[in-house]
């Protein structure tokens, strides 16, 4: 028997080999992971003659569809996770005592990604401007930060990953924006996520809060924002073990466990979906609910959470996942309220994603300084024009001002950055009567 055990092992590692290719005739190819169907390479056809990449399509295929593959991929991890404490997955960080973090949430970690000085400045007069087109129309603003999952949990980061020393992009534009009359909330300052030991507000497998950090976020905004709600933190009805993480689900693709959370079904107010809605996460959602007035709600994924709470305390509730407002949207809800939610890893939008706000009307200054625009751009879009250009390098300082003249108005816009060049723009969203597109200049102040 003992002389017969290498050819054993051979034979086993043979088939184990086999499983993912001659595994295809018996269970059938894998389904795609993105939901689309399987379409085999054709080796020769009469219009086209032989397909030289034939191997290489046919390879592509294997690689996203062989037998079994979520399969392989799950004990693959589990062995990553359990035995080496990695991942499998690039997207993912393996954490200590079972704790996933979302890869694109280091850069903040350790500081490697804090905006310049005029990319802080850019930000922070993004949301100035926002904050006076709403004064200026009657609508109640907030701007929210929902904070990383390491910034409140780094002690379930792994070892060999540093935090980074210094303020991150959050904690700096927390400074700047308390010099300001902007009404926010940044979650990373505001208690009990100052102590989130004290009651676990994010989840272990997920990159999100909790249903305990959803409630207690959308009840501080609801305060910030002086509206009445009935629902409380402290009303759970038990936990439930059904939420399904989203980096489990990247890593752990069959093998997948449900996570303990907080079940607010009895206290959650009472709301109903407009439009045809498959998630939370739907780019755009309509609600309405037996509360008062009416709000517009930007939002990312960790909006998905705080939707219902928020959605049940308004008549009429309008939730995008567009990174920056939109006239159009402005001119069809009529909101009440803006709600701008960001999560840490994007503050960098503010700086890069220019609201599409009708330009506010400014005096030109004796000492504003006028530039050549070599770029400079109109594009028409309805009743608007939105005028674009960039700016040359050394025209401007670290707390410049922009201005448009057209005819006889002169207009702020929006400052914009391009993280990836380092080039300095703008952009000026104008009604079409205002403009005289053969005479555009711009001034810095």
């Amino acid at each position: 028997m003992r002389k017969h055990l290498p050819t054993i092992y051979l034979v086993v590692f043979l088939v184990i080999l086999l499983i993912p290719s001659l595994g295809m005739f018996v269970f059938g190819p894998s389904e795609s992971e993105n939901g689309e169907e399987l379409v085999m390479p054709v080796l020769y056809t009469e219009e086209e003659g032989l397909n030289k990449y034939y191997l290489q399509e046919l390879s592509d295929v294997f690689e996203q569809r062989f037998a079994l593959r979520k399969h392989f991929v799950t004990a693959y991890s589990y062995i990553c996770e359990n035995l080496f404490g990695t991942s499998s997955q690039s997207g993912v960080i393996v954490g200590r005592d079972g704790w996933l973090f979302y890869n694109d949430t280091l850069a903040d970690y350790q500081r490697t990604n804090i905006l310049s000085t005029r990319q802080m400045h850019n930000a922070v007069r993004h949301l100035e401007l926002i904050n006076e087109y709403c004064s200026d129309n009657g609508i109640e603003f907030l701007f929210v930060i929902a904070p990383n999952k390491n910034t409140l949990y780094p002690e379930y980061m792994p070892y060999y990953l540093i935090q980074g020393e210094g303020q991150s992009n959050r904690q700096i534009l927390d400074e700047i924006l308390d010099e300001t009359d902007i009404n926010y909330i940044d979650f990373g300052n505001v208690a009990p996520f100052t102590n989130p030991n004290v009651m676990i507000l994010y989840y272990h497998r997920d990159s999100h809060w909790n249903n305990l950090g959803a409630c207690i976020a959308s009840d501080r905004m609801l305060n910030a924002l002086s509206t009445d709600h009935i629902f409380d933190a402290n009303d759970s009805n038990g936990v439930t073990f059904n939420h399904i993480g989203d980096l489990e689900q990247m890593i752990y693709p069959v093998s997948i466990m449900g996570e303990g959370d907080s079940d607010y079904s009895i206290v959650t107010p009472d709301f109903t979906y407009v439009n045809e809605v498959e998630s939370n996460f739907d780019f755009r959602i309509e609600t309405t609910s037996d509360g008062s007035g009416t709000l517009l709600m930007y939002r990312d994924s960790f909006g998905s959470g705080i939707l219902p709470y928020m959605a049940g305390s308004f008549a009429r509730a309008f939730f995008s996942r567009s990174n920056a407002c939109q006239i159009n949207d402005f001119l069809s809800v009529t909101p009440d309220f803006l709600v701008i939610e960001k999560a840490e890893r994007f503050i960098s939008q503010l700086c890069t994603a220019p609201s599409r706000l009708p330009a506010p009307l400014r005096e030109l200054p004796s000492d504003a300084v006028s530039v050549d625009i070599s770029d400079l751009a109109t594009a028409e879009a309805g009743e608007y024009v939105t005028i674009t250009g960039t700016l040359p390098e050394g025209s401007y300082s670290d707390d410049s001002i922009i201005l448009i003249v057209t005819g006889d108005y002169c207009f702020e816009a929006y400052p914009v950055s391009n993280l990836t060049t380092g080039a300095e723009g703008f952009q000026a969203l104008l009604e079409k009567n205002a403009v005289s597109t053969d005479n555009i200049m711009v001034f810095i102040v």
